[in-house]
């Protein structure tokens, strides 16, 4: 499965970095990140890992504040897993026997479950079939958002399985700290060494082949967002303030008002076309998560025009599939 999976993976990043990098020059994107290194990196910790701008929407900030760190505190859980297929007493070197470890581990899934709530309530309440226009998911994929939250689900509750049995099975690295997983074990101390041992195996398997799934899902989604917003971050503009507008430009070359007189007919100005965007631009549209803040925001949008910045991006995407 994992073979399988990394090949189709790898098929899809190379499409992607093929795609954006068709774009046009923006030779200024990455002189920021060269000429303020040590800023590109505190941006890196502060939005990134930090989550600041999402935490500026305290509730669904917070729930993504949690999602966020649970898919990097399991990612040492997935570790374990594998570990396990090769030995059933598998621990991380150095720090897999950490109680601090176990804790964090079935912690942050407890607070991504809670999250997953909070996020499914947000979704039902600002739900275009209610709101119309008014909602900010209008025009987004709906379907899509619902199957990846599913799919987070899908992932805790193998883990619990797997883990929890584990510790039954007296198989669990952690002797305290894993407090549901150890929890999970107690309940099961009333079934059959060999019950526990299937219980175990099949939320190992379970719980792989549910990571294998969503990784190719969220490759080919809007949840791609993951792996790009990093790279969205760092390729910011710095400093926040934008200055003066950039020159109009035509075939890759900038255009002034004493220049468009002299234009052939058929000159692009500006963006007419996918290919007219820069390289930064569909880094942009790639990362957009399709959560219709921009769109709530939209003056054009707001007064019952057609115009939204958010299907821009999707129809982009649209475009390339």
């Amino acid at each position: 499965m994992t073979a399988v999976t990394l090949a189709l993976a790898g098929r899809r990043v190379l499409f992607l970095g093929r795609l954006i990098t068709s774009g046009q020059p923006a030779p200024d994107r990455l002189e920021n990140v060269t000429k303020r290194l040590g800023e590109s990196l505190k941006t890196q910790v502060v939005e990134v890992f930090g989550q600041k701008k999402l935490l500026k929407w305290s509730v669904p900030g917070a729930a993504h504040f949690f999602v966020f760190w649970a898919f990097l505190i399991l990612s040492t859980v997935y570790l374990e897993a594998y570990g396990a297929l090769f030995d059933p007493k598998f621990a991380i070197p150095l720090v897999g026997h950490w109680a601090i470890l176990g804790f964090a581990q079935d912690f942050i899934a407890v607070m991504a479950v809670v999250s997953l709530v909070v996020f499914a309530q947000i979704r039902l309440k600002n739900s275009p079939e209610r709101l119309g226009r008014k909602s900010r998911f209008k025009g987004s994929h709906l379907g899509g958002a619902w199957l990846v939250l599913l799919m987070i689900f899908n992932v805790i509750w193998t883990m619990f399985l797997f883990r929890g049995a584990a510790s039954a099975a007296h198989n669990l690295p952690y002797d305290n700290g894993a407090f549901v997983s150890i929890g999970i074990g107690k309940l099961l101390d009333g079934f059959s060494h060999a019950t526990i041992e299937t219980l175990e195996h099949v939320g190992l398997l379970l719980h792989i082949g549910i990571m294998v799934v969503f990784l190719i899902l969220v490759l080919n989604s809007k949840h791609l967002h993951i792996f790009l917003a990093p790279l969205n971050v760092l390729f910011g503009r710095r400093p926040v303030a934008l200055g003066a507008a950039k020159p109009l430009m035509s075939d890759g070359k900038p255009v002034t008002l004493d220049d468009i007189d002299d234009l052939d007919e058929d000159a692009k100005l500006g963006v007419g076309a996918v290919e007219d965007f820069s390289w930064k631009g569909l880094l942009d549209m790639a990362t957009c998560t399709e959560c219709g803040r921009c769109q709530s925001q939209c003056p054009a949008w707001n007064t019952e025009k057609p115009l939204s910045p958010k299907l821009v991006p999707l129809s982009y995407a649209t475009a390339e599939k």
